[in-house]
């Protein structure tokens, strides 16, 4: 019998190697059992598509980790050249066409669907909220719990107050740089503006960022250094673990973004726990007077109390402010370059505004507002061209196949389709790439058929819950600022191509990194006339 006395120290390291050895033919038998079955006997092996896409995610990482947020263009030249259905990598399929986005995406009598784990790996490496949400009957009993706040009853309640009462503000800060020549980067002011807006509709304390001196880029970094984060997350969700796990004054040395994102994170904890507890107390707000996000998952019924704990509330609230902000905030931006870049469509903006809005210090209401078709038009198109969302969302059948054309997608495959491939169709939409508020006119038939391919809030069972919000804020904003500034706002060194379009995809749609913003100056009314 061989004892370990037989083997003597010079066998160590042929064990070693010898133990390498297996171990790599182990790894290379691994790789090519993945690499076959991934190729030929994967439920999606059927379906066309760049061979290196369907054998490992590394090509996705090339396009959207090394060459930044570039995978969604790089998606229409698969279809160009495999047709509308394409295996993207090895799980995915990606469907582009127009007509189908309203068969993936349905709403809960048409059936279940849920969102794909590896897909929604980089934000629910942040918590667990509603976005990010797996399971269809999670999401919801999740999803009720926000609803009546967001309703468009709820919204229309609070438009001439809350909404109003930060328009209102930020056209007084618009004022202090009248007539003095100094510049205004507009994708601050509105993410200011809208950022207020949520964050007293939302926490018991607002931020209350209209206050400072100057309109604040801090918030507004924050949220884009998070979105920057979330292509590495989903490659490799461990890195979030290790920055948590920093202390922060080292995660701020070597990864800033994530020390953004963490510092914040921290701060709406805090916030949550308060909440929590206060729960009962004297100090607790009347939600009925006092509407409040935290409030309404700490106190809501709809919620088991394992919903309710603050890791859970501080993600709904980290969630909230990010896509609440920034979609409304690039939406603004888009509509503010567009309508002061096209002199045609301010002018029958301001005339449409002039005829409806009597005084420029005079409020409208929602009512009021819907009703202006101009306004509205360019509130569509303006969404249209910056798409809410840049990224593709996947949808999964859980216990039923899926059908499209003559391909029968088994249940359980994750497929998806991007927005921007959407709006910018030019059998939707012809001359897609030009802003024309006319071609949602008349709202009444053009509008509504158009509507059905305007997706920048996504549709079915998981469409934006914050929609009539967004929608109240843009117009409301629009009206108030245009009505009172319209005419004296000049664009100043603001390139489209630069500073406009969006050309990278990081769930937020962002333009180039060279992007200097939306600059303008507002003149006063005798640099006018002269």
């Amino acid at each position: 019998m061989l004892s370990m006395a037989t083997i003597s120290e010079g066998d160590g390291p042929s064990l070693m190697r010898a133990f390498a050895a297996i171990s790599s033919f182990a790894l290379f038998l691994y790789v090519v059992y993945g690499a076959i079955w991934r190729l030929y006997f994967s439920p999606i092996a059927k379906f066309p598509g760049p061979r290196f896409a369907t054998l490992t995610f590394l090509n996705q990482l090339y396009y959207d980790i090394i060459l930044g947020g570039k995978y969604t263009r790089k998606i229409l030249d698969y279809h160009a050249a495999y047709g509308p259905i394409v295996r993207i990598n090895p799980y995915e399929l990606h469907i582009n066409d127009p007509f189908f986005h309203e068969k993936l995406y349905v709403r809960s009598s048409k059936g279940k669907t849920d969102k794909w784990g590896w897909s929604m790996g980089a934000l629910a490496a942040l918590g667990s909220s509603l976005f990010t949400t797996l399971p269809h009957d999670l999401h919801r009993m999740r999803r009720a719990a926000w609803a009546p706040y967001f309703s468009k009853q709820s919204i229309r309640r609070i438009q001439p107050t809350l909404i109003q009462s930060c328009v209102d503000q930020t056209c007084q800060r618009l004022s202090e740089y009248q007539g003095r020549g100094k510049p205004v980067v507009m994708i601050y002011a509105w993410s200011a503006l809208i950022a207020d807006i949520i964050s007293e509709y939302s926490f018991p304390h607002g931020y209350r960022l209209l206050d400072k001196a100057e309109f604040d880029e801090e918030h507004f970094g924050i949220w884009t250094a998070l979105t920057r984060t979330l292509h590495p997350l989903r490659h490799f969700p461990w890195l979030f673990g290790i920055m948590d796990a920093m202390p922060l004054w080292l995660t701020k040395i070597v990864a800033p973004p994530f020390y953004l994102i963490l510092g914040e994170r921290d701060r709406l904890e805090i916030e949550a726990k308060a909440m929590i507890t206060q729960r009962g107390s004297a100090l607790e707000k009347d939600i009925r007077s006092r509407p409040s996000l935290l409030q309404a998952l700490a106190d809501t019924d709809l919620l088991p109390e394992r919903e309710k704990t603050p890791a859970r509330i501080t993600s709904e609230a980290q969630t909230a402010m990010v896509a609440g902000t920034l979609t409304a905030t690039r939406c603004l931006t888009v509509a503010t370059y567009h309508i002061l870049a096209n002199k045609d469509i301010l002018e029958k903006l301001m005339s449409e505004l002039e005829d409806g809005i009597p005084g420029p210090q005079i409020s409208a209401s929602l009512d009021q507002l819907e009703k202006m078709p101009y306004l509205v038009a360019i509130m569509y198109e303006s969404l249209r061209l910056f798409y809410g969302l840049s990224h593709r969302l996947a949808r999964i059948f859980p216990d039923r196949p899926m059908y499209y054309k003559d391909w029968v997608i088994p249940a359980g495959v994750p497929v998806s389709m991007s927005i921007p491939h959407i709006h910018d169709n030019e059998d939707i939409f012809p001359e897609a790439y030009l802003f024309r508020p006319e071609r949602w006119l008349p709202l009444e038939t053009e509008g509504q058929r158009l509507l059905r391919f305007m997706v920048a809030f996504g549709s079915g069972s998981r469409q934006c819950i914050g929609m009539e919000l967004a929608k109240a804020e843009i117009l409301t904003a629009l009206a108030c600022v245009f009505r009172r500034f319209g005419h004296k706002m000049k664009l100043l060194d603001t390139v489209r191509e630069r500073d406009v379009d969006p050309v990278d995809d990081y769930f937020d749609p962002q333009p180039s990194r060279q992007s200097n913003g939306v600059v303008v100056v507002i003149e006063r009314d005798d640099e006018l006339k002269a």
